[in-house]
């Protein structure tokens, strides 16, 4: 799976730069030719690495984060995304993080979303 951005599903820009702040628009792990894997870690690792590139176009990257909403369609994934997010980030010094249910996501075989908001200032 390519963690290369790809052109959004709507009329939006995959970041915003503000002075210091980045904002990062929801990632998934959707590829090119629309498929997702199935493997909610799987599409976790994807996504991450989709909002690094994005953060990387500003010269940032992950520990520029201060907070991520996460997505997911089913708490039963909790444990595997979780597990996976563990791979890049701490819980002393990653973003705060706020991960909550939806009922669906814009493709249907997306389980994970995740937006950010970074600083360029003062990072770790």
């Amino acid at each position: 799976m390519s963690a290369s951005p790809i052109a959004p599903l709507g009329a939006y820009p995959q970041l915003q730069r503000r002075g210091p702040w980045l904002f990062v628009s929801g990632m998934s792990a959707r590829q090119a030719d629309g498929s997702c894997v199935a493997d909610v870690a799987q599409q976790t690792r994807v996504v991450i690495e989709k909002v690094r590139a994005a953060l990387k176009t500003e010269g940032a990257d992950l520990r520029h984060c201060v907070t991520l909403t996460c997505y997911l369609i089913d708490m039963r994934d909790f444990a595997a995304y979780n597990g996976a997010y563990a791979e890049f980030f701490d819980a002393q010094s990653g973003p705060a993080r706020t991960t909550v249910a939806v009922h669906q996501l814009p493709h249907p075989e997306m389980r994970v979303e995740i937006t950010a908001t970074a600083c360029m200032s003062d990072a770790p």
